[in-house]
């Protein structure tokens, strides 16, 4: 096991060189990122996964993290790749406290520090950004947007759910343009007002979205102290059981139900034209008549059937447009009521008002993700690890957005930053030169 070690500063190495940020314009991304990092907590955060007094030096945790944290501000791909390019890019190598003339670690330490840290440090990372843009008073909480999109596994066709797959987590899904492919979901929660993202959980790619969005508010909610007061989701998430469960927590859900399909062309009574009683737990048909909770549905557990009886429809002067059987039967969800008022609540402005910032918000973010950060695709293989790219790449977006928003502090912190590196240098160059008088005589400036 490797010992965990921290780097120290090295002041007195090329000390005629100017230091190194001062190859990184003021204006660079990187510089601006660095003003708001701070990972101090992960050598703490990290300790029980080291040994502490045996074993050879490692490469120090931040140094790892901030690796992690380049690769998803810049969606490289491959480890390898990302590597070279620290190589030789003199921002990257600042970014990571790396020196010109220090070996950049290697691969493999990367790829064992996954298996070795696990998602949690890297949950921390991203709930650290949220709590830094909840600070600011970036993040006003009360309208989140949840949506999930998918993301292209690491892993031919042929090999999903073989038990010897190199992904064993991968399933297929539904991809744009009507696609099946093997991948994962995203499901994600963004305050409406400064984008930041708040809350994300990760799945396969055949899980239905509709069926999880009460875990990631609810883990939006625990970050950010409070609930929100309206959640905006697509109609994937319009269904009864949604609508019932964010009423039990005081929150309107604000996602359009699915629509009533005409029975035979139209010939028939719908589910719209029976008035449902909550209370009493029955329909009323157009005629009067009640259907009563006859049970459940063979098959589908979260459905219940309701009936007439064969007499009531007997005689009924409407059962040529309600039914061919002896009686008329209703399968509805087992909280119709809530998609009742669901329906009713689509049909107002505010309604509408609400649903049309969703696309904007939402989707803007997983555009941004996937064309600039590397979210189209899985970097690695397996579910913790597909998170871990999830995290670090809602972490760096949120980062962005808190950066936008302090970006007239930094001008000033970066001109103050420039003058005192200046007086840095020309002291540092006085001295060297009076040591050099001292000791040779004459300054040597070859």
């Amino acid at each position: 096991m490797d010992m965990q070690t921290k780097r120290e500063n090295k002041q007195e190495r090329l000390m005629l060189l100017p230091p190194l940020e001062v190859f990184v314009p003021s204006d660079h991304r990187l510089r601006r990122l660095g003003r708001v990092l701070d990972l101090r907590f992960i050598h703490e955060a990290v300790r029980e996964r080291y040994c502490q007094d045996n074993g050879r030096p490692s490469i120090d945790p931040e140094v790892i993290i901030r690796l992690f944290l380049l690769q998803a501000i810049e969606g490289i791909g491959q480890v390898r790749e990302l590597l070279r390019q620290v190589q030789v890019n003199l921002a990257y190598r600042w970014f990571i406290g790396y020196e010109l003339d220090e070996t950049i670690p290697d691969h493999s330490t990367l790829s064992k520090a996954l298996d070795r840290f696990g998602d949690e440090i890297f949950n921390q990372v991203f709930v650290r950004s949220i709590a830094q843009c909840q600070k600011s008073g970036l993040i006003e909480g009360k309208v989140l947007h949840v949506d999930a999109t998918t993301i292209r596994a690491d892993i031919s066709k042929d090999r999903v759910g073989e038990d010897d797959s190199s992904d064993p987590d991968a399933r297929f899904g539904h991809f744009p343009g009507g696609k099946l492919e093997p991948g994962y979901k995203q499901q994600t929660a963004v305050d409406d007002r400064s984008r930041v993202i708040v809350g994300l959980d990760v799945v396969s790619a055949d899980r239905l979205e509709g069926q999880s969005v009460m875990s990631v508010v609810d883990s939006a909610t625990e970050q950010l102290g409070s609930a929100p007061e309206v959640v905006c989701a697509d109609a994937a998430y319009g269904s009864g059981e949604n609508r019932a469960e964010f009423e039990r927590r005081d929150i309107r859900l604000v996602s359009p139900p699915k629509k009533i399909q005409p029975l035979e062309g139209g010939q028939y009574f719908t589910v719209a034209d029976f008035k449902y009683d909550e209370a009493q737990d029955v329909f009323v048909c157009p005629s009067g008549s009640l259907l009563h909770n006859v049970g459940g549905v063979i098959g589908r557990p979260k459905q219940q059937r309701y009936a007439t009886s064969r007499t009531a429809c007997r005689g009924c002067l409407l059962r040529e447009r309600c039914t061919k059987s002896s009686r008329r039967q209703l399968k509805v969800s087992r909280h119709h009521g809530a998609l009742v008022r669901l329906r009713a609540d689509s049909r107002t402005e505010s309604f509408r008002t609400l649903y049309r910032r969703r696309a904007p918000v939402i989707e803007g973010i997983f555009a941004e993700a996937k064309q600039w950060h590397g979210l189209q695709r899985a970097w690695r293989r397996g579910l913790s690890k597909m998170r871990i790219q999830c995290l670090l790449i809602a972490a760096v977006l949120n980062f962005k957005r808190l950066i936008a928003s302090l970006s007239p502090i930094f001008g000033f912190k970066e001109t103050i930053s420039a003058l005192v590196n200046a007086i840095w240098r020309i002291l540092e160059i006085i001295r060297r030169c009076c040591h050099e008088i001292l000791n040779v005589g004459e300054p040597n400036f070859a």
